[in-house]
């Protein structure tokens, strides 16, 4: 298992929301940062970092 840190573009803030997530890997990072995002018509995006090493971003539209 890794943490991972996730960041989440949502239009009501000016900075992004930060979460810590405990997942399997990467696949399954690219999947929650997927899941998270449908979560809100307010995210925009969700990045997921890995120490810092860049995973993923899923953007809206």
């Amino acid at each position: 298992m890794k943490v991972y840190t996730l960041y989440i573009e949502d239009d009501r803030y000016s900075v992004p929301t930060l979460l810590s997530a405990e997942l399997s890997g990467d696949e399954r990072a690219a999947a929650f940062v997927s899941e998270i995002l449908s979560r809100s018509q307010h995210y925009l995006a969700v990045d997921a970092w890995d120490d810092d090493r860049h995973v993923i971003r899923v953007e809206r539209g």
